[in-house]
């Protein structure tokens, strides 16, 4: 992550993607190995199970910010059409009611993807139009 924050910096995105991507493939692996872990002690050890399943939502976090990150380098390059799935992947991971769920969305809402802005500005109830 740092190797691509570095190439980021120095406008190099292409590698920023590489190494943003690679980190991306390292953390989903990761959170599914925990995953399974998780798996195999639930209902036998439940202290194993919990550290199993905390570390896979921490790779799972850390996988939805280097997703995050490639999206942006994505948008950089004026690539929406390689943003919009991964930006929609963290909505589906995160839920959009966490920061970076929040943040995935005011970006496809940015990129004119989705058309209703998210959280809604003003108005404190929910509404639906017929």
């Amino acid at each position: 992550m740092k190797e691509a924050e570095a190439a980021v910096s120095a406008q190099n995105y292409a590698l920023a993607a590489k190494k943003l991507q690679e980190a991306r493939q390292v953390y989903n692996q990761l959170s599914n190995f925990y995953q399974e872990l998780n798996s195999s002690f639930s209902g036998i050890d439940l202290r194993v199970s919990d550290s199993q399943r905390q570390k896979a939502l921490l790779t799972a976090q850390k996988r939805d910010e280097a997703t995050y990150q490639l999206a942006l380098v994505h948008r950089a390059q004026n690539q929406p059409e390689l943003a919009v799935p991964l930006l929609i992947q963290i909505v589906k991971s995160q839920n959009p009611t966490r920061d970076l769920g929040k943040k995935a969305y005011q970006q496809l809402f940015e990129l004119g993807f989705v058309d209703t802005p998210y959280p809604r500005q003003g108005s404190g109830g929910s509404t639906s139009q017929k």
